[in-house]
């Protein structure tokens, strides 16, 4: 049976049919600020604008682990349990892999979304895709993780991530907008 731990007690269904219609291996939809810890053969899913999602991977690719994160500051006070800010989000899912035997700082990440969703008039300030990715980069640096970048930056799209646990790097598809480019 697969192992699956999700962050705010919640499965989210509407997978990408056409996806996973060739598979009978499960598959989760997440959304921001969840955190899944899930094993081999597991996909996991979610739609990303300026946030950015984190999948990490043990070495031997038993296991692995997405985040999703809305905020790259720190918690606002009485926030510090929620996984839309990316340190806490981290941290559960560090936890998560811990309690799984898996160390995190051996694993293998990969970043992926932080597009520049910025409202009209604010084209000159950092945009808050940017400032995510910024966070995740250093973050996984300070950690020593070895880190992968997958579509990361850029301007304004939603980017759909697709990651089977053990079968290397999210495939992310990018999608426009509908009434810009």
């Amino acid at each position: 049976m697969k192992s699956v731990t999700v962050s705010r007690d919640r499965l989210c269904a509407q997978p990408d049919a056409a996806i996973t219609a060739a598979s009978a291996l499960p598959t989760l939809v997440i959304h921001p600020g969840d955190v899944v810890c899930v094993n081999e053969g597991t996909t996991v899913q979610t739609l990303l604008g300026s946030c950015v999602a984190i999948c990490m991977v043990d070495a031997a690719r038993t296991v692995g682990a997405m985040c999703h994160y809305v905020h790259c500051a720190n918690p606002r006070l009485g926030h510090d349990k929620d996984a839309t800010f990316a340190e806490v989000a981290m941290q559960r899912m560090f936890a998560e892999l811990r309690s799984r035997g898996v160390n995190p700082l051996a694993c293998e990440a990969y970043v992926c979304g932080g597009g520049a969703m910025r409202l009209q008039g604010q084209e000159s300030a950092p945009s808050v895709g940017s400032r995510n990715v910024a966070w995740a980069r250093q973050f996984l640096s300070a950690q020593g993780v070895l880190t992968h970048e997958v579509s990361v930056g850029g301007g304004a799209c939603y980017r759909k991530v697709h990651w089977r646990v053990g079968q290397g790097a999210p495939v992310v598809r990018v999608l426009p907008i509908e009434g810009q480019g």
